[in-house]
Formats: C-alpha cells, structure tokens, sequence
C-alpha cells in the first residue's frame, strides 16, 4: 500500500516509465521503429477530385446499371386496353349521338318502337367491352408492378 510520503520515491521494481520523475522519452527505449504503412495502388485515370471526400461501405457501393430491355408488348397492351374502353363508350353513347339524325332521315319509313335494331347490339356490346378494358388495364399495371418489384430487389 502506498501513502503519500511514499509517491516521491524510487520504486525499483518497476521501469522508469512507471515511476515519478522517472525517463518519460518512450521513443528511447523502442528497440526498432515500426515498419512503415505500404503504399496506396495509384488510380491511373481517375478524374476524381482528390479533396472530394467519399463514403465507402456496402450501403454506398455503386452497382452497375442493368438495362434490362422493356417488354415490346407493353404499349401494345396499353393501347388494346384504351380501344376497347373508348369503343365501349363510343357504343353506350351511340344511341343517344345518333337518334335525332336516325329519325331524320327515316321521317317517311318509320321503324319499330325501340329505335334501329343496332341501336340494341350497341347497347347489349358496351358493357362487356367496358369491362374487358378495365379489366385489361388493372391486369397490366399489376404485372408493371410485380416486375418493377423483382427488378429493384
């Protein structure tokens, strides 16, 4: 146990380095430097501003861009899909478009009650084409979205 009175005093049984007063130069007693850092590779090429400072670790690695091709059919889909929701429209509307200009022009042959019978094929087609459309468009932005989420994995 030390005591006060003892903190100034030589201690031989440690080195000097532990000792009060004691040689504090640690660079004497080295017995060989160590050996020097190996040179960093020299990047050949590199356009990189020196002073830029880079983060480096698995998060900021860049990954190489893959192009994968986009599907050719795509648009093609998208299309089919905007034609069959504007024909069945078009063919909802088309009794209601047409009737004043039907009924001019047959003012002297009269037809049935219900109008030209196209009139009940347009009506009876809209629905379905309607709904094909629809159906076609909401089956397309889901495989767009299945395959953008394989794709960013």
């Amino acid at each position: 146990m030390s005591s006060d009175r003892m903190q100034g005093t030589y201690d031989p049984r440690y080195a000097d380095i532990y000792q009060r007063g004691g040689d504090g130069d640690a660079a004497s007693r080295m017995a060989s430097p160590a050996p020097l850092a190996p040179a960093l590779p020299q990047v050949i090429g590199s356009t990189a501003d020196p002073s830029e400072i880079r983060e480096v670790g698995p998060g900021t690695v860049a990954r190489p861009a893959h192009d994968t091709p986009r599907n050719p059919f795509d648009v093609w889909v998208w299309l089919v899909a905007g034609v069959l929701l504007a024909a069945g429209t078009y063919l909802l509307v088309a009794p209601i478009l047409h009737d004043q200009q039907y009924l001019e022009s047959m003012a002297l042959a009269p037809s049935g009650p219900t109008g030209p019978p196209w009139f009940q094929y347009t009506v009876t087609a809209a629905p379905p084409l309607i709904l094909l459309g629809g159906a076609t468009a909401v089956v397309q932005l889901f495989v767009l979205s299945i395959r953008h989420t394989l794709r960013t994995r």
